[in-house]
C-alpha cells in the first residue's frame, strides 16, 4: 500500500487536530506522588502508560530538555506527560488506523530500528558479561609490542647509480627542480634500482639499522646515516655509496621512535577489546539466526538486476523478454514509409 504525499499531509493534518482536542481529555491519575510504579497514569486506546513509564521517559530525557515543560515539578510531570507520551501515542495510534505500517518506506524503517534493537540488546550483554581484566590487557600488549614500541624512521627515496660522478650530475640537476615529478622522471631513466626506480626509488619507513617495512629489503646503514644529516624534504649533497655503487638521497619524512606503556594504553586497550568481545558476539547470534531462519537462497537470481560501477540500477531483466528498443540518437534520419518499405 503506497499513500500519496496529499494524503500524508492530510493525515498529518488531522493528527495535529486529534492531539489538540483530544490530548486534553486524556484521564489523568494524581501525578503528585504515588506509591505503586503500575498505576496506570494515562490510557490512550489500548496502550496504558504507568508511573513507572513517565519515571523512564523523563530519566531519558537531558535536564536542559525537561525545564522546557515547566518551572514547577507538577506543572513539568504533567506537561511532560501530555504532550509527550499522549501525543506520540496519539500519531501512532492514527498511523495503525490508517495503515502506515504497510507503507514499503515506513515498514523499512520499523525493521531498521528493530535492527538497532538487536544490536543494542547485545552489546549490552556483552558489557554486563563483566569488565575486561588486567590480565587480558596485559596479554594483548604484550601481543602487540611492536604497535606500541618501535624505533624512529624515516623515508627516503634513492636513485642509485654506477658512478659517483653520476650521482653528483643528478644531485645538481633534482637540485633546480626539487619536484616528485623531475625526480620521478628521472629515476625511471637512470636509477639501477629496478624494483624501485619506477616508484621513484621510494625505500619506504627505514629503521636506524636498516630495516623496511618490506622483509626482503634491507638498506645499507650509511644511507640513513646520511640522511640524520638532513631535514625532512631535502636532498643529500652528497652522493653516498651504496653496496658498490651511488645513490643520491632523497629525505621525505620521518616519524618519532614510539614508546607507549601499558599504563598509557590501558584504557585504549580495554575499549579494543569490549569492541572485539562484542563485534564476536554479535557474528554469534547472526550465524545463529542465519542457520534457524535462512531457507531460501537463489544468488543466481541477482544476473537479473544490472548495477553500474557507479551504484546507478538499471530496471530488472525479466526472463523471456526483448530489450527495449533504442531511440534513434538525435540528429539521425527517421525512416520514411514508402511503397517499396521503410527507407
Amino acid at each position: 500500500m503506497r499513500t500519496s504525499r496529499l494524503h500524508r499531509a492530510a493525515l498529518g493534518t488531522i493528527l495535529t487536530v486529534v492531539v489538540a482536542t483530544v490530548c486534553h481529555s486524556a484521564v489523568f491519575a494524581d501525578a503528585g506522588a504515588p506509591d505503586d510504579d503500575a498505576a496506570v497514569v494515562a490510557k490512550i486506546g489500548t496502550r496504558s502508560f504507568t508511573v513507572g513509564d513517565v519515571e523512564r521517559r523523563i530519566a531519558s530525557v537531558p535536564a536542559f530538555q525537561l525545564r522546557y515543560f515547566g518551572k514547577s515539578p507538577e506543572e513539568l510531570r504533567r506537561r511532560f506527560v501530555d504532550e509527550t507520551l499522549v501525543k506520540d501515542e496519539l500519531y501512532i495510534t492514527g498511523a495503525e488506523a490508517e495503515k502506515l505500517t504497510e507503507v514499503p518506506e515506513v515498514a523499512e524503517r520499523v525493521r531498521g530500528v528493530l535492527r538497532t534493537a538487536v544490536i543494542n540488546k547485545i552489546t549490552a550483554e556483552a558489557a554486563a558479561a563483566g569488565p575486561i581484566t588486567d590480565e587480558e590487557v596485559k596479554t594483548h600488549y604484550e601481543a602487540n609490542r611492536s604497535s606500541y614500541h618501535a624505533p624512529p624512521r624515516v623515508v627516503l627515496w634513492r636513485i642509485t647509480v654506477a658512478t659517483k660522478e653520476e650521482a653528483q650530475a643528478i644531485i645538481e640537476k633534482v637540485k633546480t627542480d626539487v619536484s616528485p615529478k623531475n625526480w620521478n622522471e628521472i629515476a625511471r631513466e637512470k636509477s639501477l634500482d629496478k624494483a624501485t626506480n619506477m616508484r621513484g626509488g621510494n625505500l619506504g619507513f627505514i629503521e636506524p639499522n636498516g630495516t623496511t617495512s618490506d622483509p626482503n629489503l634491507k638498506i645499507d646503514t650509511a644511507l640513513v646515516m646520511a640522511a640524520d644529516k638532513v631535514k625532512d624534504g631535502e636532498i643529500v649533497p652528497e652522493p653516498v655509496a651504496d653496496d658498490g655503487k651511488w645513490s643520491v638521497v632523497w629525505r621525505r619524512q620521518s616519524m618519532k621512535a614510539v614508546d607507549r606503556s601499558l599504563e598509557m594504553e590501558a584504557p585504549q586497550i580495554r575499549n579494543l577489546l569490549m569492541r572485539q568481545r562484542t563485534e564476536k558476539r554479535i557474528a554469534e547470534a547472526l550465524a545463529e539466526l542465519r542457520t534457524k531462519n535462512v531457507s531460501e537462497k537463489n544468488p543466481d537470481l541477482l544476473e537479473l538486476l544490472s548495477v553500474s560501477g557507479m551504484g546507478e540500477v538499471s530496471p530488472v531483466k525479466r526472463p523471456g523478454t526483448l530489450p527495449s528498443a533504442r531511440r534513434p540518437a538525435v540528429g539521425s534520419p527517421v525512416p520514411k514509409e514508402t511503397p517499396a518499405g521503410n527507407r
